[in-house]
């Protein structure tokens, strides 16, 4: 139930959801208070105009993303664990399981295992999220016996607390962390203080460095195009937020 109605009130944390909600009690204040209904009028498109802008997306994402790089020669682990994220299952009509963007988790746990890096990969997360990873990994030549399976969390801070329990269950010392490249630095403080050595290996990256050099050079014919927000620099910009909110919750929930 609790899960329920944060999940309703979250959508008033989203850039549209916020905006929709502003312009709903602007009609209500329209006649009485048409000053308050007006700052609510210009509240809702300067959220809409700065959020949604996809230079300021670019800039906020990369202020994230970019803290941890991904290596080109990783040392050896006992484990590589990924936070399972971004594999649809094959529920009717689909016929096999579906990939979005963060599925490129799977591809580069996958990709390190290959590269004989560790012989086991551990997937944590929802049921329905490790059931489909799990299955991807075995689609992409990984044994299921060097699957192992934690199922039963439903955020990052549960997700890290029960693959702790694997790890230091099965004395791994060392770990490759898989996740994507926004959320490796929640995932990375949240092992701090973990018994093993925990090696970042960040994937799924919305910025690249072509994006960044196009970003700072001054030039109308790439400025122009970008000057109106899109729903998709929407979507990318709260993710970040919400990035920058939860490694503040979790710092501040670290001191008590």
């Amino acid at each position: 139930m609790l899960n329920i109605i944060g999940s309703f009130f979250l959508q008033f944390l989203k850039p549209l959801g916020f905006v929709v909600l502003l312009l709903f009690i602007t009609l209500f204040l329209i006649k009485k208070k048409p000053k308050t209904a007006i700052c609510f009028v210009l509240i809702s498109l300067v959220t809409i105009l700065v959020l949604g802008n996809p230079f300021f997306a670019t800039f906020i994402t990369r202020s994230m993303e970019w803290r941890y790089m991904p290596s080109q020669n990783y040392a050896q682990a006992d484990a590589i664990l990924i936070l399972a994220e971004g594999t649809l299952p094959a529920n009717t009509p689909r016929q096999r399981v579906e990939l979005e963007g963060q599925a490129d988790r799977a591809l580069y746990a996958a990709q390190l295992y290959h590269e004989d890096l560790a012989p086991v990969v551990i997937v944590s997360g929802s049921s329905s999220r490790t059931s489909s990873t799990k299955t991807f990994l075995m689609e992409l030549g990984v044994p299921e016996d060097a699957i192992l399976v934690q199922s039963g969390s439903s955020n990052m801070r549960s997700d890290v607390s029960m693959a702790n329990q694997i790890i230091t269950t099965n004395n791994y010392e060392n770990v490759l962390l898989v996740t994507s490249a926004l959320q490796m630095d929640r995932a990375m403080f949240l092992f701090k203080d973990s018994d093993f050595n925990v090696v970042p290996a960040p994937t799924d990256y919305k910025v690249t460095l072509r994006d960044w050099e196009a970003l700072t050079v001054v030039d109308w014919k790439g400025i122009l195009p970008n000057l109106m927000p899109t729903t998709a620099s929407l979507d990318q910009t709260f993710n970040v937020l919400w990035e920058y909110v939860g490694l503040a919750f979790y710092r501040v929930l670290s001191l008590f």
